[in-house]
Parts: structure tokens; sequence; C-alpha cells
């Protein structure tokens, strides 16, 4: 049996995924050949942090995280910590992708909250002080693009093979939080048609997915995963 692996959207970035060996030695033994990583977000800024510890930014640029954080959603936004949530899924931070990831310059961290009594915002994983980073939004228009470019990514792994199931896992918020009902049938469709109309095609909606990126198995956001057994 071979694996199929294309996965799109976003990502980001854990070096400490739990079980990544015993991850990484299932999908090889599985014949998972390379995966295709494609991003969903538009950047729309540029900073750079100046003082953060572990995974929570307090400056940027000198100034409270959170100020710099306002300048990208509408005025009054966030008057307490739990008016962020509202904005969480659409808004988020972004940095310079590894060199080993090809065709992409930016990885996405996700910010799940901010601290309105400090100023600082909490990142999914460790951001170093003087890491670059830029807050980005989703862009409906790539992410309907890169889909195009996994199916064609998929189809020339099968080669003269046609799949006999198909696993799709879609993170939550490419849901109803993103895309209309009639947006994903057809999103849906078109991936079906390119990759098998009539294969038996399965999966459910995700928060977090884990796939690898050349030799380094990551745990991805705003992502599409999607497996083709042949």
């Amino acid at each position: 049996m071979t694996i199929n692996a294309g996965v799109g959207m976003s990502r980001h970035h854990n070096p400490n995924v739990a079980g990544r060996e015993a991850a990484e030695q299932a999908l090889e033994k599985a014949g998972v050949s390379k995966a295709d990583f494609v991003f969903m977000f538009a950047s729309i800024g540029y900073d750079q942090p100046s003082r953060s510890q572990g995974n929570v930014i307090y400056e940027i640029d000198g100034k409270p995280a959170i100020e710099v954080l306002k300048e990208y959603l509408p005025e009054g936004a966030l008057a307490e910590d739990r008016d962020w949530m509202r904005y969480a899924v659409s808004l988020a931070l972004t940095t310079k992708a590894p060199n080993y990831m090809k065709d992409e310059e930016y990885v996405v961290r996700g910010v799940p909250a901010v601290r309105m009594a400090d100023g600082s915002i909490t990142v999914q994983t460790e951001v170093p002080e003087g890491t670059s980073v830029w807050f980005s939004s989703r862009d409906k228009e790539k992410i309907t693009s890169r889909f195009d470019r996994m199916a064609r990514q998929i189809t020339e792994q099968l080669g003269d093979d046609k799949p006999k199931l198909v696993f799709q896992f879609e993170c939550f918020t490419r849901g109803k939080s993103l895309f209309r009902e009639q947006e994903k049938v057809q999103l849906l469709k078109r991936l079906r048609q390119s990759v098998g109309q009539d294969v038996p095609w399965a999966g459910f909606y995700t928060i977090g997915e884990i796939g690898p990126v050349e030799e380094h198995n990551l745990r991805h956001l705003y992502t599409s995963v999607v497996l083709a057994l042949s």
C-alpha cells in the first residue's frame, strides 16, 4: 500500500511534538512520500520583537505587543482579554520559514491569548528575542490556489495508480468560521475531481495537525491534510 500525502494551508513549527520519532517511523514504514505544505495566510504587517520570554511576547519595536496587535483590529475591539477570541482564528503571527521548507516564506504561530494587564501576547511556541514577525490574515484566494497545487502534487505522486481511499483532515478554522457551506462544497468537489471523483473519501475537522516536512515532523495550524492510499 502506498500513501500519497499533501498538506495545505499553513503550518506551525514545533520541534517538541510528542512521539515525533515514533510518528516519523510509522509514516516511513507506511510509504509516505514527500508531502506538500502550503500557506493560507497573507502577510499584512512587519515588526520585530524586542522583548519576549518563552512563548510570551511583551514588546514589539519598543511598544507593548498588544498595542501593535491593535493596529490590525477595529478601533475599540479589545477591551478585555476574552475579546481577542473573536479574532484569533483570522489573525495570526508568522515568522520566517526554516530553510528546509520549500516554496514557502513563512510559518504560522497562532496567538491563543492576550493579556491586557501587561500588554503581552501568548504564542503557541517559544519566540526568541529578536525574531522577525509578521501579523497575517487569512486569504481565501490563496487557499483555493494552493488546494489546486496540492491536488497536482498528489496526482504526480500517484502516477498511473488510482487512489483506493482518501482521507482529508481540515483545521476547524476552515469550517463555518471562514467558508460558507456552498464554498466548502465547491472546494471539496474541485479537489475530488482532481484526485479521484469516485474514490471513497472520509475525514473530519481538527484543532492542530501533525505532518512531516522533509525529515522534520511538525505540528501545523490552519491546515488541510490529504492522504491518498493506493
